[in-house]
């Protein structure tokens, strides 16, 4: 089979085999500087920073009759900075970690051949996105990033299918989805496989390979396993992008569904609001019923994080969530979510 390989996160954990993360103390009334791997190995938890080095430097100077620092008169910071590995360069380590996992997932005995989907520019949920920003607070690209990026569209140049004003896992998933068309959705006579740990991707039904747990194999993602996850993504968001999801599920609905009340939604909630469901038309009834327990029929004033000002009801904010969260499968735009509700048999009127 044909492995349909989502890029991202193999660049970047190539990009980061070669830089390591370090913190500079420096105490301020002395001047005097310590360096430490991390923030926790200086003072411990970084809520009650009590612990590490400082508790232990403390209690020596407590058991001597010193006087104890104080956590606030240290300045922490953070670097980040280049490592070459058994004296290999850090340019050559990077590289070599890249092809190494891609060569990790083609040497699998199910793999024939393989494309490596990579989505560049600024794609379409920058714009969609009016509750707040996409992918705001995201860290910085690994050092080293753009020498393995630019050494996989050299090398890979021949398997590469590179996307603009996409992402990668929109390319991944609309190869999966015509290759579950392909074979008459049966998994059986699939003649690719999704390889990706983004949980993004497992909206559609596959066979997936994660190249993070390869002692796992093959997994048959169902239609209605595929349906149930983007129905939990519509309810609990998806913090690595700054999706926000349903900001809260209502009392209401926690005690008919007998859910314990939670100031947000976590995965436990949402699984415990779809448990006993086995359709995607009861899926995502319910997730309509959330949503429209908590922002309501009537249309209410909406300030988006620009500073555009409107009305929106709950239909309205459920379409931002889910152009925010579903995968594209096609080239064109995903229709308005109350077409994907009505395609479903459910009521959004």
């Amino acid at each position: 089979m044909k492995a349909i390989i989502d890029v991202d996160t193999l660049l970047i954990h190539a990009a980061l085999a070669a830089q390591e993360n370090y913190v500079i103390v420096t105490h301020t009334p002395t001047g005097r500087q310590k360096e430490f791997p991390t923030q926790t190995d200086f003072y411990g938890h970084h809520a009650k920073k009590n612990g590490g080095w400082l508790a232990s430097t403390n209690l020596e100077r407590e058991a001597k009759g010193l006087v104890v620092f104080d956590v606030n008169e240290f300045d922490v910071k953070q670097y980040t900075r280049l490592v070459a590995v058994d004296d290999v360069s850090p340019e050559v380590v990077v590289k070599g970690r890249f092809k190494q996992k891609i060569e990790a997932i083609t040497s699998q005995e199910w793999c024939s051949d393989y494309v490596i989907c990579f989505g560049r520019g600024k794609n379409f949920r920058y714009d969609v996105a009016q509750t707040q920003p996409y992918k705001q607070g995201r860290p910085e690209k690994p050092l080293l990033y753009n020498v393995v990026r630019d050494y996989m569209l050299h090398k890979y140049k021949d398997k590469l299918l590179v996307v603009d004003d996409i992402e990668s896992d929109d390319a991944v998933a609309k190869l999966m989805f015509e290759a579950w068309v392909r074979s008459g959705k049966n998994h059986d006579k699939l003649d690719s496989v999704g390889v990706f740990v983004d949980k993004d991707l497992l909206q559609v039904p596959c066979l997936w390979f994660n190249f993070d747990k390869p002692e796992h194999g093959l997994t048959k993602i169902t239609p209605l396993e595929a349906a149930r996850n983007l129905a939990k993504q519509l309810l609990c968001g998806d913090q690595t992008d700054s999706i926000i999801g349903l900001p809260k599920l209502m009392p209401e609905l926690c005690e008919k569904y007998k859910i314990r009340k939670t100031a947000s939604i976590g995965a436990t909630t949402a699984d415990n609001l779809l448990k006993d469901v086995q359709t995607p038309k009861e899926l995502f009834e319910r997730v309509v019923e959330a949503y429209r327990a908590f922002y309501g029929d009537d249309k209410q004033p909406f300030t988006s994080f620009r500073g555009d000002v409107g009305e929106r009801d709950w239909l309205d904010h459920m379409d931002e969530q889910f152009q925010l969260l579903r995968m594209r499968t096609s080239d064109k735009a995903n229709p308005h979510v109350s077409v994907f509700l009505k395609s479903l048999g459910v009521r959004c009127e």
